[in-house]
């Protein structure tokens, strides 16, 4: 079965009020997965960056967001509504 796997910017300091104020940058994203591939026995199909919007599932424990660093995309919607996006890596495995 085919699977993937996501990586995001970690939040590395909090700002005003527990906010985020900055992410680690996306070379810090790619060792992080590089690592994981490492340490696990999985068959790599495919290895991509993707733009995903700032609210990803899966990382309810608030310790991922946008980065400010090198990969921030503001991206405009309709009725002037802003959602910012970030860099982030996937990874499409087998086991």
């Amino acid at each position: 079965m085919i699977q993937c796997k996501d990586f995001a910017p970690r939040i590395t300091e909090r700002g005003p009020f527990g906010g985020p104020a900055e992410y680690e940058f996306f070379s810090e994203v790619v060792s992080t997965a590089n690592q994981w591939i490492e340490s696990t026995t999985i068959q790599v199909i495919n290895v991509e960056t993707i733009i995903l919007p700032d609210r990803v599932e899966g990382t309810s424990d608030g310790v991922y967001g946008l980065t400010v660093s090198n990969g921030f995309y503001p991206v405009m919607i309709s009725q002037g509504v802003t959602i910012n996006c970030f860099q982030c890596v996937r990874i499409w495995y087998r086991e």
